[in-house]
């Protein structure tokens, strides 16, 4: 029986050792990994900004609950490009891979929750009576998808909007599951103005297509 449980806990663990070794994001796979790797001008760099990360101690791009704690979602390969420029303005691309569907699902549960649970949880602003609200809504991308929305508010200080709230700025993010993994496309809402959440809702659904050609992401179940 003790050779047999040992037997049993050697396969377990080379499963587990393959699956890691499957589970691998190729260089130059995310969408906008060309631009944020590309050499850069001295007058360029001057204006615009990129890193590139394949920490699993990340949070994630969407993180209403501004959470700080180390993450322990079970993901098992993880890449995310930031840019930014002197606008200011900023924009990201995230993708999580996972050991099953499930462990996805179960993840995509939990942000599709903290936003619902930090909606009506305000942020203290800059300004006396200013405050962050998020508001989402499900799309119909991949597996799961949802569409979220911040917006700043602050009371106006001066004329015409003295006393008044009004929305100084915000965020646009898109999250989509597709099998086992985790896709997210976040922007400012200046950051393409009008076309912002056109444009970031199309790379997701571009990417949710593109993992399926990583091994397993599209087929493994749990």
């Amino acid at each position: 029986m003790i050779a047999t449980a040992v037997m049993v806990a050697s396969a377990v663990g080379a499963a587990s050792t393959a699956q890691a070794e499957t589970a691998k994001i190729p260089k130059g796979f995310l969408l906008t990994e060309a631009e944020a790797t590309k050499p850069l001008t001295e007058d360029q760099a001057a204006e615009e900004w990129w890193t590139v990360s394949d920490k699993l101690t990340k949070p994630l791009e969407l993180n209403p609950c501004r959470s700080k704690d180390k993450p322990r979602d079970g993901r098992i390969a993880m890449r995310t490009i930031i840019g930014g420029t002197s606008a200011p303005s900023y924009v990201t691309e995230q993708l999580v891979l996972y050991p099953s569907a499930k462990n996805a699902g179960t993840a995509f549960r939990k942000l599709r929750a903290d936003v619902e649970k930090c909606a009506k949880a305000p942020r203290t602003a800059t300004v006396a009576g200013g405050f962050h609200r998020y508001t989402g809504k499900k799309v119909n991308i991949a597996d799961e998808a949802l569409l979220v929305k911040g917006s700043s508010y602050e009371r106006g200080t001066e004329e015409p909007l003295k006393g008044e709230l009004y929305v100084s700025g915000g965020e646009r993010y898109v999250a989509v599951r597709r099998g086992s993994a985790l896709v997210l496309y976040t922007a400012d809402s200046y950051w393409a103005g009008e076309d912002t959440t056109r444009i970031l809702t199309n790379r997701a659904k571009k990417m949710a297509k593109k993992v399926c050609d990583l091994p397993g992401v599209c087929t493994r179940r749990g």
